[in-house]
């Protein structure tokens, strides 16, 4: 597997987004739905990326950045799975035996050096 490390989510304040990532191999559908859009399953549909040529289900969705905030999420999977964000650390019970992933958005003068590295890694 040659696929590119993928940060999860990444905020990116110079393009002024957040992409979301989750490798699914055997998935025809997911969306990305948390406390930023009222948990709404169908409105922030993920693309399988084309150019993943090895076949890895590599799935992403990039959205226009949200206001500084906690924020919680999940990515629902064919219309009947929630799954956290595995590659995001920062998780919190959902009450209903499993886990959200936590959002954490600062302001921009406030980054931390983790933030600031992805940052310089994607330019």
């Amino acid at each position: 597997m040659d696929m590119k490390l993928q940060l999860s989510p990444f905020s990116n304040p110079f393009n002024n987004t957040i992409e979301f990532y989750i490798v699914n191999r055997c998935a025809k559908r997911i969306s990305l739905a948390g406390s930023f859009n009222n948990w709404a399953q169908d409105v922030l549909m993920m693309e399988l990326q084309e150019e993943d040529e090895e076949q890895d289900g590599l799935w992403k969705i990039e959205i226009p950045m949200l206001p500084p905030g906690r924020y919680h999420y999940k990515f629902f999977i064919d219309d009947k799975m929630w799954v956290e964000d595995i590659d995001n650390p920062n998780r919190e019970p959902d009450g209903f035996n499993g886990w959200n992933s936590v959002l954490l958005l600062e302001p921009a003068a406030d980054l931390r050096p983790a933030q600031k590295k992805q940052m310089a890694l994607a330019e």
